[in-house]
């Protein structure tokens, strides 16, 4: 085989592993600042939110129902 092209190819191959550790440090890097993020506010008292609690803004129930018309692709809103 030819010296350039082992050469050449293990290159690319480097540069390829290079690049996938330094994506996968990026990926590392950004899942410990979301952790860091949740348990502060986990611990300030912001954390997750109870989904059985109602949002201030749906205390009435004011979802309307209306009709459309003949040439609506729905027939209820």
């Amino acid at each position: 085989m030819n010296p350039v092209v082992v050469q050449f190819s293990s290159d690319l191959l480097s540069g390829a592993f290079t690049l996938a550790l330094i994506a996968g440090g990026l990926l590392f890097l950004g899942g410990l600042v979301s952790l860091g993020v949740f348990i502060y506010r986990s611990v300030k008292g912001d954390g997750m939110r109870d989904p059985e609690e109602v949002a201030p803004e749906k205390t009435t129930d004011s979802d309307d129902v209306t009709q459309g018309g003949q040439d609506d692709e729905w027939e209820f809103y």
